[in-house]
């Protein structure tokens, strides 16, 4: 993002919380879940109320075991803005919950000597160390915080969604929409889960990451599909349903498409499978058009890499033990297993049997780079640091004043101003969890917000972090009515972005012109949408999508014109 050009183009929630934070100081001065040895002096007295008292203690042990983690998972809920206060609360108790009812030894490893060999073919060392771990850490906080904001993005994403195949595609289009991609790889930051889905921006393989974590809240599995040789724009997400791989292509933000498509849908609604590209290499050669060659192939998907996309404590014994302690209105998912557990053949064995062995002659491995991406965000410094921190200042807008209590210098005049409020970081995080209808609403005022009394004084950081906030704000909104389904409303948002806002960034700006060009062609305006498409000199990375979605669009005008 270009500040100075914020500036020269002005010239002037779910928010509802568990109660429990209060409680911290009084669970860690329990002892535990297990019950204490009983003194000389009251032996006679426990003797005497024989098993129902031995019931009594069970029971309240059981009772503060489900407290620790009721009170760490409501610290974790992606709502609490100050994730940083609460994260080390979170881990004690967590950790207080592992020694006293979660039967995790901290002295011992958590895999086995015969477990051992089979996951040292798949991860390596760093990344088996952190699977191995029996307490919890800050990254596995914000991991928990995390898994409950993909929970609600895919519950907002699949509503009245009737089979698994539209459930996935409509989580990969939400999480798509949400996330726009970055074109160019030097505008590719290394940052977290959350920041990627707070600041709507993200690589290829970034959005993929999202997705594959959105879908795991399912329980279902999906891995990147990359060629033995990697090039740009050569990645796919395969999604495993029954026997079948549904293909969708994370740079263009659309699914392969199937042979058969409705001849009215403006997007494609059936993905195809990896074994119908095998036998069909057309399906690609037609999708990809006169990039084919620069995309992936049907020969590369013969043998491809297949990468197992994760963060390494979702594969661990304690994530497993914290997600069988979880309550029931604690519905997200914080476990897969890698290798046959209880009945349950697992992920790898999923990948190597699935379509009779399709995949038979892959290379398979669990990726590395979620470990590292997290990693590399925690350690930036210098100028990447101050990048990534501007990015984030319009979160924190807007600061609050009141005019009534100005007073007047010779410069002009001042008043007081308040803390950050960090709204826009509220409103974004409802409309991740699907709360659109609130999100829009405080979107129009985050907007109205950018503006001061001329005669006012402001800290330079504030107005630009008003500017900022005004900016996403007019993005984001034109997101949360395009969700909504007010097309007419999201097309005008987004035309109003590219009107106010076409030099400031040119990554979010292709992001509008493609939403824009969605939107007109949803609520019936193909020829709009033929043109957004078509005027536009897309960059290398989307090349075959305009290409394809306009001549997708005139077959649909052109047909419904004759009759």
């Amino acid at each position: 993002m270009t500040l100075s050009n914020l500036i020269r183009r002005h010239s002037a929630p779910r928010l509802g919380m568990i109660s429990g934070v209060f409680c911290f100081a009084l669970l860690i001065s329990i002892s535990g879940c297990k019950e204490q040895t009983p003194s000389s002096s009251t032996a006679n007295k426990e003797k005497s109320q024989g098993t129902a008292g031995n019931s009594s203690a069970s029971s309240q042990g059981d009772h503060e075991c489900e407290n620790y983690i009721d009170n760490a998972m409501s610290m974790l809920e992606p709502e609490r803005l100050e994730i940083s206060s609460f994260v080390g609360r979170a881990v004690g108790l967590l950790n207080q919950w592992a020694s006293q009812c979660g039967n995790l030894d901290a002295d011992a490893s958590s895999l086995t000597d015969s477990q051992k060999p089979f996951f040292k073919k798949y991860l390596g060392e760093a990344q088996l160390a952190k699977m191995d771990l029996t307490r919890f850490t800050e990254s596995d906080a914000k991991f928990i915080r995390d898994s409950q904001l993909f929970n609600g993005m895919i519950n907002a994403a699949i509503e009245g969604k009737s089979n698994d195949v539209e459930r996935v595609t409509a989580a990969f289009y939400y999480c798509m929409s949400n996330i726009a991609l970055n074109t160019n790889q030097q505008n590719v930051l290394p940052l977290t889960p959350y920041e990627i889905c707070i600041l709507g921006a993200g690589s290829a393989e970034q959005r993929a990451w999202i997705y594959i974590d959105m879908l795991r809240q399912l329980r279902l599995d999906a891995v990147l599909l990359k060629p033995a040789k990697e090039a740009p724009y050569k990645l796919l997400v395969g999604v495993l349903l029954n026997e079948d791989i549904y293909l969708f292509d994370p740079v263009l933000g659309l699914p392969i498409p199937a042979k058969d498509q409705p001849v009215d849908a403006v997007l494609i609604p059936n993905p195809a499978t990896l074994a119908e590209v095998l036998k069909s290499p057309a399906i690609l050669k037609d999708f990809y058009g006169e990039e084919a060659a620069n995309r992936f192939s049907t020969e590369e998907l013969k043998a491809p890499q297949v990468l197992i996309t994760g963060r390494s404590c979702e594969w661990s014994t304690r994530m497993r033990h914290l997600e069988d302690s979880l309550s029931r209105k604690q519905t997200f998912v914080l476990y897969r297993n890698l290798e046959e557990f209880k009945g349950d053949p697992g992920f790898i064995s999923h990948l190597q049997t699935i379509g009779k062995g399709i995949l038979k002659d892959a290379e398979i491995k669990v990726s590395e780079s979620p470990d590292k991406e997290i990693e590399g965000s925690q350690a930036v410094t210098g100028d990447l640091k101050k990048r990534i921190t501007s990015l984030k200042l319009a979160f924190h807008a807007p600061v609050p004043y009141d005019v009534k209590l100005r007073k007047e210098t010779p410069e002009g005049f001042i008043v007081p101003w308040g803390a950050p409020t960090k709204k826009l970081l509220k409103t974004r995080t409802a409309q991740l969890l699907g709360e659109q209808k609130s999100a829009i609403e405080s979107y129009v005022t985050t907007r109205l917000e950018a503006g001061f009394p001329s005669d006012l004084i402001v800290p330079q950081e504030t107005r630009l972090m008003h500017l900022m906030a005004a900016h996403d704000a007019t993005f984001f909104l034109g997101v949360g009515q395009y969700l909504q389904g007010d097309y007419a409303s999201a097309s005008q948002a987004f035309n109003d972005y590219l009107r106010l806002y076409s030099g400031a960034n040119q990554e979010r700006r292709i992001a509008a012109v493609y939403l824009m060009a969605f939107s007109d062609a949803k609520s019936g305006k193909f020829s709009s949408a033929i043109v957004a498409v078509g005027e536009t000199k897309p960059p290398a990375a989307l090349k075959p999508a305009f290409p394809y979605l306009e001549q997708r669009w005139r077959t649909i005008r052109d047909n419904a014109s004759k009759k």
